[in-house]
């Protein structure tokens, strides 16, 4: 049918290398052959033999010293597509020049999120020295209150749109974001809503005695992951539920910020689990998944609690976490950004409540299905068709 080729930084990695493990599959049986450029490759750390023809290239994904190489090797394969997700190098456009494959861009976040990131880096608490602190109040902060930092974004994405032939987006309503940002009617603009596939193997036996247990899984980052508000929330809450314990799952650079906080706080029952790479079994033995992000595009760990029969509590920062926990108090749980006072009354309502937990506990399992490989495939394939057509 189709040479369709991804780009990528390393493989196997996080969210977005999880998509095209879990499309490559169902897109071979559709009679595509995939091709993935990747820079950093660790084939030994994959459990499954997959259905893709490794290309390295000698620089990391996003450098214009690939260009050549990259060129090079889309007219000796054939690639007919080739996919950008979620990165942009810029020689895009020279490739788009040259019009040797049609490209597409696939945003794997919320639309935007760009700015959120760096306000995020610019207020987060940390000891600095005094270059640190010139930089982040005498340059970034004005900078960022001038709006350089937004008019920069947006040029970003005018010049992205401009160079590729199709602009996946994982909701709707985030193509109509984008498509507003460029001065175009959504249903005539170049996006298309790509969703991202999960892969839970295994059924899922919801009538399994599970552990009192409230469980994050994620990277342990500050800008956007906020764990620090989940633990403000526990601090609430922890003493009225002494049989329930919460279980972080991950790394990351605010570890021994968040450990001290639970130190200093007396906070109990809080344990640091580290990382795993296959946190499947902390879903199915667990009873509630909470999302304490500031912004998250589909947050594949609600899908993937979801699917294994977890309850799923988040902040409502994006209309992807709508998209997947609602309706509201029906397949999951949402509460307004930021509220914590909000989040701890709602996470103790779940806890409390075995009733209201199962029910949305089975909500949530169905609601999943949504976004199987399958489902996300066929998307993949309706566009591979419609740009192999023109």
């Amino acid at each position: 049918m189709a040479n369709i080729a991804f780009l990528v930084e390393w493989f196997p990695g996080g969210g977005v290398e999880r998509v095209i493990m879990n499309l490559a599959q169902p897109l071979a049986d559709r009679g595509h052959k995939m091709f993935l450029f990747v820079h950093n490759l660790q084939t030994e750390k994959m459990s499954a033999v997959l259905p893709i023809e490794y290309i390295r290239i000698p620089h990391s994904a996003l450098s214009s010293q690939n260009y050549e190489m990259v060129r090079q090797a889309i007219i000796d394969n054939h690639i007919d597509i080739f996919f950008s997700t979620g990165r942009f190098p810029k020689y895009l456009p020279k490739l788009n020049a040259e019009d040797i494959c049609k490209l597409v861009f696939v945003l794997h976040g919320c639309p935007f999120y760009e700015k959120l990131e760096k306000w995020g880096q610019i207020i987060r608490p940390s000891k600095r020295t005094i270059g640190e602190w010139i930089n982040r109040y005498l340059v970034n902060y004005p900078k960022f209150k001038l709006g350089y930092y937004d008019r920069k974004m947006k040029k970003r994405y005018h010049s992205i749109y401009n160079a590729v032939d199709a602009y996946g987006v994982l909701f709707e309503e985030y193509g109509k974001m984008v498509a507003n940002e460029v001065g175009t009617p959504y249903e005539e603009s170049k996006c298309v809503v790509l969703q991202n596939p999960i892969q839970i193997t295994g059924g899922v036996d919801l009538s399994t005695q599970r552990e009192k247990r409230v469980i994050f899984v994620g990277r342990l980052s500050y800008w956007d992951k906020r764990i620090d508000r989940l633990l403000s929330a526990w601090k609430l809450i922890y003493n009225d539920f002494p049989e329930w314990r919460l279980s972080i799952v991950g790394e990351g650079s605010e570890r021994n910020t968040l450990e001290k906080y639970v130190h200093d706080n007396g906070l109990q029952r809080v344990e640091f689990l580290g990382f795993t790479p296959n946190p499947q079994n902390m879903y199915t033995t667990s009873e509630i998944l909470c999302l304490t992000s500031t912004i998250e595009g589909c947050p594949m760990v609600l899908l993937e609690a979801q699917a294994c029969g977890c309850a799923t509590i988040a902040f409502d920062c994006s209309a992807g976490v709508r998209e997947l926990l609602s309706p509201n108090w029906e397949s999951g749980v949402y509460v307004p950004n930021g509220d914590i006072k909000a989040y701890a009354e709602a996470l103790a309502k779940l806890m409390s409540d075995d009733n209201l937990r199962s029910k949305i506990q089975q909500n949530g399992v169905e609601n999943a299905k949504r976004f199987s490989p399958e489902k996300s495939a066929e998307q993949y394939h309706a566009l591979i068709e419609q740009l192999m057509q023109k």
